[in-house]
């Protein structure tokens, strides 16, 4: 083959830039403004702001849009110990993710203010102190006007969570519940709050709308405890409906029941197929994969979310750290949705690391 010509080489060296010149104004400016105050894309060594994505931290929630919260927590798991090192682990591995959507083309921390408030800081070695600790740091967050963004610990979180978001919004919210396992069971070992039974529990204080709640991906040998779902009027989707009929009928199911009041997205990422998803505290086989979660998350942009979380990572279950790698991903997902529906409704501003 024939050397290429002058002229070729000219037109290829016309299109070479420097590294942060790209042909896209947006995410120029995005990094020539975030590298200015210490976000940075080489994330192999120290990072000045070490929080999930490099969010910068902050344990006020004035003035910012989305507060991503810790909640390390696993003494309600029925099952293994080690969910409480969730948020350590995702917080390590988001540094593999972001700033932009790669689907949506959008960047967080450009639509939304966004920060990592952190840890819930516990104040007793107890459960239901602890729940109470994180419903206090929710319910200020929810007071201040954020949109929250939770990272488990145990399913248990979930409802410190929905206590003090829904008295914050004074609100009962729908949900969308992504999980192999519905959580509506009754008391276990004593405990009627557990993560086994937060959905139950959430209905039986008025934080949710069982009526407008759909459940996504169930499935396996626990299926027996889940009659308070059925017999509340929530929506349960089975995972292998999700096959059958596909995410669009899923999405089509979720829309219109959920609607356009205010709603909430809970991921247990045990949803996940065990081949996927080892590394959590209920591993359970013949699941969903990982672009099905994604494009339910990505599918249900347009509904009126204030909050979210993601679950039951259990880094003692993931040896080789492939579960925690893909949870990090998903959690990435679930700050765009917030980000998108935040945008949508509320006047935003960008993210800042120095103030």
């Amino acid at each position: 083959m024939a050397r290429m010509t002058e002229e070729q080489l000219q037109k290829y060296r016309a299109m070479d830039r420097e590294a942060f010149e790209f042909a896209q104004p947006g995410v120029s400016a995005f990094f020539e403004r975030a590298a200015a105050q210490g976000y940075s894309l080489d994330t192999t060594g120290f990072l000045q702001h070490p929080g999930f994505f490099q969010a910068p931290h902050r344990r006020d929630g004035s003035g910012a849009d989305i507060a991503m919260v810790g909640s390390p927590l696993d003494l309600g798991a029925i099952g293994l110990a080690g969910a409480r090192h969730g948020p350590q682990a995702i917080r390590e591995w988001s540094r593999n993710y972001g700033p932009i959507n790669d689907t949506t083309g959008h960047i967080p921390f450009d639509q939304c203010s966004v920060i990592d408030y952190g840890d819930v800081e516990w104040s007793a070695t107890d459960l239901q102190t602890r729940l109470e600790d994180i419903y206090q740091v929710f319910l200020s967050l929810g007071q201040s006007g954020c949109f929250t963004l939770n990272c488990g610990g145990e399913h248990t979180t979930t409802f410190g969570c929905l206590k003090g978001l829904s008295e914050a919004h004074d609100d009962s919210f729908g949900v969308i519940h992504i999980d192999a396992h519905c959580d509506t069971m009754a008391s276990w070992g004593g405990d009627r709050v557990n993560d086994g039974s937060i959905f139950r529990q959430a209905v039986l204080h008025g934080f949710i709308d069982p009526e407008r709640t759909v459940q996504i991906g169930i499935r396996g040998r626990s299926n027996f405890l889940w009659e308070f779902s059925h017999d509340s009027g929530m929506t349960v989707i089975t995972a292998d409906e999700v096959f059958e009929k596909g995410v669009a009928y899923v999405l089509d199911q979720a829309r219109e029941i959920v609607g356009q009041d205010k709603a909430y997205f809970s991921l247990d990422v045990d949803a996940l197929d065990s081949s996927y998803m080892m590394g959590t505290t209920g591993p359970e086989p013949f699941g969903l994969n990982p672009r099905q979660v994604r494009e339910l998350i990505l599918g249900v942009r347009g509904l009126n979310f204030i909050g979210a979380d993601m679950v039951e990572t259990n880094p003692n279950r993931d040896p080789d750290g492939r579960s925690g790698h893909l949870a990090a991903a998903l959690f990435f997902e679930l700050l765009s949705l917030l980000a998108d529906c935040r945008r949508e409704r509320h006047d935003c501003q960008q993210t800042q690391w120095q103030l």
